[in-house]
C-alpha cells in the first residue's frame, strides 16, 4: 500500500464574505485555517483520491472541472475521486447555499479548481510505501441528536494513522466523526473550520503530525444539549474534550487488501407538490396570522419561508452520487449532503463484518437527507428539497450497490 497526503491553506488574507448564518458582513480576523485536505491511497497499482475543503457546502462548479483534470492527467474514472467539505459555517462564501442570501466570492470559487489540482498533483508526487493503524472510541457526552436527548447519533469516531514503511515515522492521521461543526454562531466574524478545525490543530500540535478530518452523517447532531459556554470558549472546550476521547482510542484490528470502487447515482424531482408542503403552507400562514405577538413567530416565519421558496423554485432536480470504495475489511462511502444519522445507520448495519467510513459533504450539496419515519416532524425537512421516501431510496439503493461491489 501507498499513501500520498497534502495540506494546503488557503486562508484568504483580506475580509470576505462568509457562508452560514446569512451573515450581513465581512469577516473580520482569522481564528484558524482555512485548508484543503488530499489523501491518496494506492493499493496494487490502482488508486484512489479524497480531497477535503474547509467550507459549508461544495458544488459542481467547482467539482466536475477538478475531477475532469484530474481523471484525465492520471487516467482514472470520476469514481476514483472524491471531492467534500466539512461543513463548516464559518469560512468563505465560495457558495452561496440554496436557503441563503449569502453574497459568493466568485473569484475565491474559480481559484478552488486550481488548488484543489495543485493539492492533488503534491499528494501524488509524495506517494510512498505505508502502513495503516485505526483506532475507534465512542465519543460521550459532547454531542448528539439535536432535536430528541436521547435521538440517534453516531458517536464512532475513527482515526487512521498512516506510517512511512521505511522510516517508520509517521505520514498524516485521518480522522472521521459525526458532528455539526456550529459552535460558532452568526455574531461570529472570524474565518474558521470550527468544531472540527480546532480538533484537526490541537491534534497536530500534541501528535507534531499533519491531520485531515472528515465529516459523516451528522445532518440531525451536534452540541446543542451539550452547551456549557459559547462562542470560542465553548469551541475550545468541546474540542479539548473531544482530543481528550481520541486520546483514549483503542486500536481495531483490520487490514487493507482489496481495492475496488463503484457508485450509485440517481436523479430526484422535487415537485414542491408533495403532501408535506402543500399541508403545511398554508397550516403556518394561518398561525402566524391568528397569533402575530406569538414567541414562536420568528422561527415559524423562517420555516414557511424554506417552504415558499421551495415550491417557488420547483421543479427542481437533484441528480444525488455515492462514491464506494471497499479496501477488503474498510470500506468509505461517501454521500452527497446533510445525511440524517438514522440513515448512515442503516449503512454500517447492512455491513457487520466491514469498518465503514462515511464521508458526507461530497459532491454536489444536496440539502438534508431525512428518513421517512421523521419526515415532517423536525427542522431538517423544512431545508430538505427530497419529497418523503427519496432519502430512504438513495440510501437502500447505495447499499445494494456496495453490495454487488463485495461478492
Amino acid at each position: 500500500m501507498k499513501i500520498g497526503y497534502h495540506k494546503l491553506d488557503i486562508t484568504p488574507q483580506k475580509s470576505v464574505y462568509m457562508a452560514g448564518y446569512n451573515r450581513p458582513f465581512q469577516s473580520q480576523g482569522i481564528l484558524d485555517p482555512i485548508e484543503i485536505n488530499t489523501m491518496i491511497l494506492s493499493y496494487q497499482e490502482k488508486l484512489f483520491v479524497i480531497s477535503i475543503l474547509d467550507s459549508i457546502i461544495i458544488e459542481n462548479s467547482v467539482i466536475k472541472p477538478i475531477k475532469n483534470e484530474i481523471c484525465r492527467e492520471y487516467h482514472l474514472s470520476d469514481e476514483q475521486v472524491i471531492i467534500g467539505c466539512i461543513h463548516t459555517h464559518s469560512a468563505p462564501a465560495y457558495f452561496r447555499p440554496f436557503f441563503e442570501k449569502t453574497t459568493t466570492e466568485k473569484e475565491l470559487q474559480k481559484q478552488l479548481i486550481s488548488q484543489f489540482i495543485f493539492s492533488i498533483h503534491k499528494a501524488m508526487d509524495s506517494l510512498t510505501e505505508a502502513t495503516i493503524q485505526i483506532k475507534h472510541t465512542i465519543i460521550q457526552g459532547v454531542y448528539g441528536n439535536r432535536n430528541k436527548v436521547d435521538g440517534y447519533a453516531d458517536k464512532n469516531a475513527y482515526i487512521l494513522e498512516f506510517m512511512n514503511v521505511h522510516s517508520k515515522l509517521p505520514i498524516f492521521s485521518l480522522i472521521s466523526l459525526a458532528c455539526h461543526p456550529t459552535i460558532l454562531n452568526q455574531s461570529n466574524y472570524k474565518l474558521s473550520a470550527d468544531l472540527l478545525g480546532h480538533i484537526r490543530q490541537k491534534y497536530q500540535n500534541k501528535y507534531h503530525q499533519p491531520c485531515m478530518i472528515i465529516n459523516g452523517c451528522c445532518g440531525d447532531v451536534s452540541t446543542r444539549f451539550y452547551r456549557e459556554k459559547s462562542g470560542e470558549e465553548e469551541l475550545d472546550r468541546v474540542s479539548s474534550l473531544i482530543l481528550e476521547q481520541l486520546d483514549n482510542a483503542k486500536i481495531i484490528q483490520t487490514s487493507i487488501n482489496n481495492l475496488q470502487w463503484s457508485s450509485y447515482c440517481h436523479d430526484y424531482i422535487y415537485t414542491g407538490k408533495d403532501a408535506f408542503i402543500t399541508n403545511e403552507i398554508p397550516k403556518l400562514q394561518y398561525e402566524i396570522q391568528q397569533n402575530p405577538s406569538d414567541q414562536q413567530i420568528p422561527v415559524k416565519q423562517m420555516l414557511l419561508n424554506n417552504l415558499i421558496l421551495k415550491r417557488d423554485k420547483s421543479p427542481m432536480t437533484l441528480t444525488l452520487y455515492s462514491h464506494i470504495i471497499n479496501l477488503g475489511n474498510i470500506m468509505f462511502v461517501s454521500l452527497p449532503g446533510d445525511i440524517t444519522a438514522i440513515l448512515g445507520k442503516k449503512i454500517r448495519d447492512a455491513f457487520p463484518d466491514k469498518l465503514i467510513i462515511i464521508i458526507g459533504y461530497c459532491e454536489n450539496y444536496s440539502n438534508y437527507f431525512v428518513c421517512k419515519e421523521d419526515y415532517g416532524l423536525y427542522f431538517e425537512t423544512y431545508i430538505s428539497r427530497l419529497e418523503k421516501g427519496n432519502a430512504d431510496h438513495f440510501i437502500e439503493n447505495t447499499i445494494l450497490k456496495a453490495k454487488e461491489l463485495c461478492k
